[in-house]
């Protein structure tokens, strides 16, 4: 009896041992439970990704009341305020641009001054007023996605660490310091540093190198379009993440 019991048990059929197409088959008619499709290794941070959320979430407005403007970012963005606007007035428009803009060595088209304009004109007057210049300011430094306009934002921000009384409108590291630090703190000083100025602090002669508004833009739009690959790979991975995750349960 014993021996026919072990008979039979030596018999027994091993369904792991099954060919896959087989196993397929076995599964669908409900005789092996479903292979189970392993999760992606694809880190996530989850809780950021819940920050982000919330962030998109919230109004403008309340976005815009939360952001902390230091007391050297607002002296410097008052005194690009007053450099744009005319004396006798508290706005700036496209023929003030345009003037600043030559000044930095750069010419454009009237419908492209227009285009960097309408980007802050919140009441469509043609004319950029103190808090639609503050409300500018606070969009882009709190801006993730790299969806905001920033035309007018990138002229600002080079004035901001040019000193006032310099005829050739240049920026040397020096200049860009304080902002940088107050900005973005000690860690990521150097890495901000070397997104404007590139690997070479000294220019050929030994001197310290200064950089105009173009040699500016062109090193801005190079980290613009980094930064877009970065985030359009992150994106990637968290679909993969969360495909796998509902074809998983």
């Amino acid at each position: 009896m014993d021996d026919e019991k072990k008979k039979k048990k030596g018999n027994k059929l091993d369904l792991n041992l099954l060919p896959s197409s087989l196993k397929e088959r076995y599964a669908a008619m409900g005789i092996l439970p479903k292979p189970q499709i392993p999760k992606a290794n694809i880190q996530v941070d989850v809780q950021r990704m819940k920050q982000k959320k919330m962030e998109k979430e919230q109004p403008i407005e309340q976005k815009l009341e939360s952001v902390e403007i230091k007391a050297s970012e607002k002296k410097q963005l008052e005194k690009v305020f007053q450099m744009l606007k005319k004396k006798d007035v508290d706005y700036f428009d496209m023929k003030d641009v345009d003037k600043m803009l030559r000044f930095l060595g750069v010419a454009l088209t009237k419908s492209e001054i227009d285009l960097m304009l309408w980007e802050v004109d919140e009441n469509l007057d043609g004319k950029v007023s103190w808090t639609e210049f503050l409300n500018m300011y606070k969009k882009c430094t709190i801006d993730k996605t790299g969806l905001e306009p920033k035309s007018l934002y990138h002229m600002v921000q080079f004035l901001m660490y040019l000193p006032p009384d310099r005829k050739d409108p240049k920026i040397t590291v020096e200049d860009t310091l304080e902002l940088l630090y107050v900005r973005f703190g000690r860690q990521s000083l150097d890495s901000e540093i070397h997104a404007i100025f590139g690997d070479e602090e000294k220019s050929k002669d030994g001197q310290e190198k200064a950089i105009s508004f173009s040699e500016y833009m062109e090193k801005i739009n190079e980290r613009a379009i980094q930064q877009r690959k970065l985030r359009k790979e992150e994106q990637k991975q968290q679909f993969q993440y969360f495909k796998k995750e509902k074809n998983g349960s």
